[in-house]
């Protein structure tokens, strides 16, 4: 069984990104390389830390805009990549799985 990014969308994660307690796998995604427990890990200037769902979508936007490089594309299908890349319908699909559309 995979499970799904909540990052990028990939179907694709050995197991969940967070458990029943919210605890995070420390994980690595094949597609964009989020470490769930570590990236998500973000402290604000005030002391006080980013909620998950923000990182989420801040390191997402970052991923986009460098062109959704491909983590380990020997892992991740070849049909599904182009030069190191997500191929955009590719993407478009990972993305509807997490309700993100482009």
């Amino acid at each position: 069984m995979s499970y799904i990014c909540p990052v990028c969308g990939f179907e694709g994660l050995p197991e969940p990104a967070y458990n029943e307690f919210d605890e995070a796998s420390y994980e690595i995604c094949l597609c964009c390389q989020f470490q769930f427990g570590v990236d998500d890990d973000v402290e604000l200037d005030n002391g006080e830390y980013m909620n998950r769902e923000d990182t989420h979508k801040l390191y997402r936007t970052n991923w986009l805009k460098d062109g959704a490089k491909v983590f380990d594309p020997s892992d991740y299908p070849t049909e599904y990549q182009n030069d190191g890349k997500v191929k955009p319908e590719a993407l478009r699909s990972q993305l509807k799985n997490i309700n993100v559309m482009l």
